[in-house]
């Protein structure tokens, strides 16, 4: 019995199969890449940035009517 040749190879996604967990798998990549940069982000802006304390507003002297 003769073996077969391989004729071709197509590179690419194939038409007739299901992209879906190739799409999931990005997502999930993406999302957790996106959650370990968030708080890196968020220190550089803080570190960048020195922390001021509230002011208060300027209080104004008590008058007559509010005796």
């Amino acid at each position: 019995m003769a073996r077969g040749r391989i004729l071709a190879t197509k590179w690419g996604m194939n038409p007739n199969s299901s992209s879906l967990g190739v799409d999931v798998t990005f997502l999930l990549f993406g999302a957790t890449a996106l959650a370990m940069a968030t708080p890196i982000v968020g220190a550089l802006l803080r570190w960048r940035k020195p922390a001021t304390p509230p002011t208060s507003p300027p209080v104004s002297p008590p008058t007559a009517k509010d005796a």
